[in-house]
């Protein structure tokens, strides 16, 4: 019973660490260091009430271990939206990125093929140095 609370708690205070850690060390967004904050406190407060999931189940008429399989199961969900927001989010920055360097690129000449306009296809383009 004991070891139960004591991994709980471990468990849930390294996540909260590690988000302050990461937050200082590597300049984690704010936002990001708010999932890992988020991950930590179910432990936390399992640790702390270890008979919530147990009064939950009976509260709603379900079986202890079957609150603790949906509860498992909705944490990771939204654990997985939660970071495929910030992936997609990520992708959308560097796509937008990647094309301001191209357009930059070519006004300033810097590219294999050059940028050819209509009035532009009767000049042939000069070969890069």
């Amino acid at each position: 019973m004991y070891a139960q609370t004591t991994i709980l708690l471990m468990f849930g205070l390294t996540l909260l660490l590690m988000a302050v850690r990461r937050l200082r060390v590597y300049q984690l967004k704010e936002r990001h260091a708010l999932v890992f904050v988020f991950l930590g406190l179910p432990f936390l407060i399992l640790a702390v009430r270890r008979d919530a999931l147990g009064w939950l189940g009976h509260f709603l008429g379900i079986q202890y271990q079957t609150v603790a399989l949906l509860c498992l199961a909705a944490f990771l969900l939204l654990m997985v939206f939660e970071l495929l927001t910030i992936v997609s989010l990520q992708d959308r920055r560097i796509a937008t990125l990647a094309q301001i360097v191209g357009i930059m690129m070519e006004k300033h000449g810097m590219c294999d093929r050059p940028f050819s306009s209509p009035s532009d296809r009767t000049q042939q383009p000069e070969p890069m140095k």
